[in-house]
């Protein structure tokens, strides 16, 4: 259906080289060295660059909670237990990646550079992988390599696997959601549904806004697919809703046997909403980012301290304050949302931005301008990315639902590259398309038109092997 993000499933032909020429062997083999290469590019940044890392912050807590957690003490809040020894339970971020490190930990890989040293191999390396399986279902095995490329050596992605966040995590769960959607439209089948509703899951764990991606992207997906009955559909699209909930449940169910009042997935969405509705962050210079001072605020108003009340009381308490700030200042609402939006897409200050990540993140200056810089051309390769697929009658949901993922969660709350960070596979992706189209037409130039002959729709779409 042209005009539409959601087109008919197209014939799944075999070409899965895309018309390239490239063997499944050559394939892999190539694979295997962008990967290696990507991986040893991330090792040497790490070694020669992050070795002088001060952990503080977010990154603070996910390290300190995984030595906690690997040494059985919980899921608590680190700050309070290592200045009091006093045991105050938490649910500040979803868990995968405070289980990656506690694994480590448990292992006795403890150190600062020793865990992003692992989180580079075990979760970049994997991340350059799972995006050229998705680049391959796209397009063959041309466009996998290229894709694969592209996410090696751009910087919005590696920068983050020495700051010991949650984004590689969130990355990689974002590219396999991006991958099955691809392989299920192409290949529709129930066993793909239920992998979806696991990816889901993980991607959530991950950050947890992307599990927006089951409403914007996996349910469009399963109710388009014009090859089953309408009663499949629905049946195959609760199934998937089922895996997804009954593997996110333990978390949800541990997080509200722990706090007065409910916290689900996780206490950060609370915290990150007041953070972003202040007079700071709708008059002064930091309009649509965020402030410490709104979220202390508010809780001086509610009269609440960490000493007499939980997470979840907190919690409950920004919101309310929050929206009571927004309503009272309702009329610079849509400044702040144009603020929020410029900044996101790096419109507005963003050598302001570069500097205050490079603090916020105890991120080297030159790596931060490196991949602002480097945003520009990769979001006009990907927009000329979309086009591409569009015309050639290939679904882009999975690829732009993301984006709006993105959007909704800085129209909510407030802008920065981080809340990015989750998508920035799905932009490399969409980049990709259009430097393989580039490719394409060099080599027309410089070869015989018929060695390089444009593919049918049918052809760009990778077979699953």
């Amino acid at each position: 259906m042209t005009g539409t993000l959601v087109d008919e499933p197209v014939s799944t032909g075999s070409a899965a080289d895309g018309g390239s020429g490239l063997s499944a062997r050559t394939y892999r083999a190539w694979l295997a060295g962008i990967v290696a290469a990507g991986v040893v590019w991330q090792v040497v940044f790490i070694l020669v660059w992050r070795q002088d890392y001060v952990v503080w912050g977010d990154a603070f807590f996910y390290y300190e909670s995984g030595k906690l957690v690997a040494d059985g003490v919980g899921w608590v809040s680190p700050i309070d237990y290592l200045r009091t020894g006093e045991v105050i339970q938490a649910a500040d971020h979803p868990p995968a990646y405070i289980l990656f490190l506690a694994f480590w930990s448990w292992l006795g890989v403890t150190g600062v550079t020793a865990q992003m040293l692992v989180t580079s191999i075990f979760l970049g390396g994997p991340l350059i992988a799972v995006t050229a399986l998705a680049g391959r279902e796209i397009g063959g095995r041309r466009l996998g390599l290229i894709t694969a490329a592209v996410v090696a050596v751009y910087p919005n992605i590696w920068v983050w696997e020495g700051t010991l966040l949650s984004e590689p995590v969130a990355m990689l769960g974002l590219a396999l959601v991006v991958w099955l959607s691809y392989r299920f439209w192409h290949r529709p089948s129930v066993a793909g549904g239920v992998w979806l509703g696991l990816a889901l899951t993980f991607a959530t764990f991950g950050r947890a806004e992307l599990l927006l991606l089951s409403v914007i992207v996996v349910t469009p997906l399963i109710l388009r697919t014009s090859v089953w009955t309408w009663g499949k559909r629905i049946g195959v699209l609760v199934l998937t809703g089922v895996v997804c909930a009954a593997t996110l449940s333990p978390w949800v169910l541990f997080n509200l046997s722990r706090f007065e009042e409910p916290v689900y997935l996780s206490a950060g969405f609370e915290i990150t909403l007041a953070a972003s509705n202040c007079d700071d962050t709708y008059y002064g210079r930091l309009t649509g980012y965020w402030s410490i001072e709104c979220y202390t605020g508010f809780l001086d108003e509610a009269g609440l301290t960490f000493e007499n009340s939980d997470q979840g009381e907190r919690a409950d308490a920004l919101v309310e304050e929050t929206f009571g700030y927004i309503g009272d200042n309702i009329d610079r609402v849509p400044t702040v949302l144009a603020a929020r939006w410029m900044r996101i897409t790096g419109l507005w200050k963003p050598i302001e931005d570069a500097s205050w990540e490079a603090f916020l993140y105890e991120r080297n200056l030159w790596a931060t301008q490196l991949a602002q810089a480097s945003w520009y051309p990769v979001a006009a390769l990907a927009i000329a990315g979309a086009v591409i697929l569009r015309r050639r009658r290939e679904t882009i949901l999975p690829l732009v639902g993301p984006v709006v993922v993105v959007l909704i969660t800085i129209t909510i709350t407030f802008a920065q590259n981080r809340y990015r960070a989750s998508i920035e596979p799905a932009i490399a992706i969409l980049a990709a398309v259009a430097l393989e189209r580039l490719w394409v037409g060099l080599q027309r130039v410089l070869h015989d038109p018929d060695d390089v002959a444009e593919t049918s729709p049918a052809e760009h779409v990778a077979s699953s092997t």
